[in-house]
């Protein structure tokens, strides 16, 4: 499949182009790309998958609008958006139109059409479900998910987690909403991935992605990598339970990132010459007290990331999706802030200038602790650099 060749030809590889497929089957829209100005989509582990075409347009001699009427990106039509590296493609995104804005001013050579999309959790959007998850004994957080997405024909990934099953939970909003909300109870992600839902514990562990590269002479890949190392954030999350029942004691107790850690020194272990920093949090509602520890510990987990990174890839170059919710090696950028990063936020755009991805990522600690993946690293591309030219 060919898309819209987006890069100059110069490129030190084939440049990549965006393909958008539309309807269950996915059927590529090859006469439209001529008319397509722009492609946006922001990916981000903690909330839906969004984006926006965006497509020149005019009345043509029989009085319609082009694209427009077309009637291709109507609302709730499925859509399938992927990155086309020539000799491979990869999926950026999979979900729905969720509206179709015509733009007619007062010149018309300026009239266009944009397209917003939503990834496949709008589907759990359209209902709101009054329901009890349990008859006589509770539902585990894996079954609820599973019998909500059945009803809408999602499948969930085989990696899901069990999650909670302290108590029977009732259900009185959009199943995405009350998902979410679980999620956030278990400390879990809620990710819609190339058909499947993905509702489990950061995937710390997984093989890391192509290595970001930056400063490495030929095999730069990376346009822009800005770090920063936020102190105000605690390091340990304090919740105190009052008694349900006379008799019992006050509960409380002080909870600490017990995530994998990506890098030589923790974060928690900066400024250790400065009084301890910790947060205090109560009950949320009626929730157990199984439920305040998960939730406590996801805040402690979260707060842990306090190194963050936002940077540019030239996808191009880089020759791949970059996923959010998994892991990726950056290298070049010495040895505090090479290493390890977990990828928090994602937003692709193919316009003129090419495919280009702006990045936010995220890091509990300080410092590399293994080589890069990838074919090379910054300092091996820099010295095959220097030797080329005699040096």
């Amino acid at each position: 499949m060919i898309g819209i060749p987006l890069l100059n030809k110069g490129s030190l590889r084939q440049p990549a182009s965006v393909i958008i497929s539309v309807g269950s089957e996915g059927n590529e829209v090859k006469d439209v790309y001529g008319a397509l100005k722009s492609v946006k989509i922001l990916t981000n582990r903690q909330c839906a998958a969004t984006g926006t075409f965006v497509f020149e347009t005019r009345r043509n001699e029989a009085g319609g609008v082009d694209i427009v009427d077309d009637n291709l990106f109507t609302p709730c039509t499925k859509i399938f958006v992927l990155a086309d590296f020539v000799d491979y493609t990869e999926e950026i995104f999979r979900g729905y139109v969720k509206a179709a804005k015509p733009k007619f001013p007062v010149s018309p050579g300026e009239a266009t059409f944009e397209v917003d999309i939503q990834d496949e959790s709008i589907i759990l959007e359209r209902e709101h479900i009054r329901e009890k998850h349990g008859d006589k004994s509770a539902d585990s957080d894996k079954q609820i998910l599973e019998k909500l997405a059945s009803k809408v024909g999602l499948k969930l990934s085989k990696d899901c987690a069990e999650g909670q099953q302290s108590r029977i939970l009732g259900q009185d909003k959009t199943s995405i909403c009350f998902l979410r909300e679980r999620a956030k109870a278990n400390g879990y992600e809620l990710l819609f991935e190339e058909g499947e839902i993905y509702f489990g514990p950061w995937r710390l562990d997984s093989t890391p992605q192509p290595t970001i590269m930056v400063y490495a002479g030929r095999a730069t890949n990376c346009l822009e990598f800005n770090p920063l190392e936020d102190a105000l954030k605690p390091n340990k999350i304090r919740f105190d339970l009052p008694p349900r029942d006379k008799g019992t004691k006050n509960i409380s107790d002080s909870l600490e990132t017990k995530e994998k850690t990506l890098g030589q020194q923790k974060t928690s272990e900066c400024g250790n010459k400065l009084p301890p920093y910790e947060a205090r949090i109560s009950r949320n509602g009626d929730e157990t007290e199984e439920e305040t520890r998960a939730r406590v510990q996801a805040l402690a987990d979260e707060n842990a990331m306090k190194l963050k990174a936002t940077g540019k890839l030239d996808g191009s170059l880089y020759g791949h999706v970059l996923k959010v919710a998994q892991m990726v090696s950056v290298d070049g950028v010495g040895s505090r802030f090479g290493g390890l990063w977990y990828v928090d936020k994602v937003a692709h755009e193919f316009s003129s200038e090419g495919y280009k991805q702006n990045f936010e990522l995220i890091r509990n600690a300080t410092g590399e602790t293994s080589a890069p993946t990838g074919p090379l690293s910054a300092a091996s591309s820099i010295v095959s650099v220097i030797r080329s030219f005699g040096g």
